[in-house]
């Protein structure tokens, strides 16, 4: 009897399937703010932006599960769906996202317990944290983009627009201090705290992962060199034998 195939998405790990999971219930949740809450075009194009931005990984997804499948036909079965949902500014087929939702949570169902999750995230410790970083920075630099126009709208302030707001966060996450545009509300001044500290917390990381890496690879140096002096004293004691 032969054994069932794992589809393409089943083979990423959990801290991977928990991050797609996060964008896909972010990007229905926008879809429901901008269809019914929001009336501002600004901040909908905002919104659209996040859209945008969600889609782009959703399709790469889908690009890499089609090359990894040992059966594209069989995948494509039912990825199709992942592939027009991920198509933006289409709203019918945005709605498509909420199979990816289904199908993630029934991953991880598959996973039976919380034990044996936290033991998956902790085997790939790098990737979840990667991913954790830069759920958070998307999160905070969208979201924050979204509520600056909100509210500096009723202020005297020069963010006006979706490209003001997003130009304005990213300069905040970067913790740019040239050519700055500063908040007037007390609102914008929190959501100028948040992305500060985001940004700070971006730059730790990849300052941790360059720190690592350069220790990692003295470590390789020293061992590679101690190594070596084995190999030499040893052939040295060979040679003193034989004579």
């Amino acid at each position: 009897m032969g054994t069932q195939q794992e589809s393409p998405a089943e083979k990423r790990s959990a801290a991977y399937q928990l991050f797609l999971l996060v964008l896909s219930i972010y990007v229905l949740t926008v879809l429901v703010i901008e269809t019914w809450f929001v009336s501002d075009p600004e901040i909908q194009r905002v919104l659209q932006f996040i859209d945008l931005s969600i889609c782009i990984v959703f399709l790469g997804d889908f690009f890499w599960n089609l090359y990894a499948a040992d059966d594209r036909r069989q995948y494509l079965k039912w990825g199709w769906i992942d592939f027009i949902s991920s198509i933006p500014a289409i709203d019918p087929l945005r709605w498509g996202r909420l199979s990816r939702v289904i199908r993630i949570i029934r991953f991880l169902r598959a996973i039976k317990s919380f034990k044996i999750l936290a033991q998956s995230l902790q085997r790939s410790r790098f990737e979840s944290l990667t991913l954790i970083v830069v759920l958070v920075t998307f999160l905070a630099f969208t979201l924050c983009s979204s509520l600056i126009l909100e509210y500096e709208r009723h202020e005297d302030s020069p963010i006006r627009t979706a490209g003001d707001a997003l130009w304005w966060s990213f300069l905040n996450i970067m913790n740019a201090k040239v050519s700055i545009t500063t908040a007037v509300s007390q609102e914008g001044m929190i959501l100028t705290i948040i992305l500060n500290k985001v940004g700070f917390l971006l730059f730790a990381y990849f300052n941790a992962i360059i720190i690592a890496w350069l220790i990692q690879k003295r470590v390789n140096i020293k061992e590679a060199k101690t190594g070596l002096n084995a190999s030499s004293s040893g052939s040295s004691m060979e040679a003193e034998k034989k004579d």
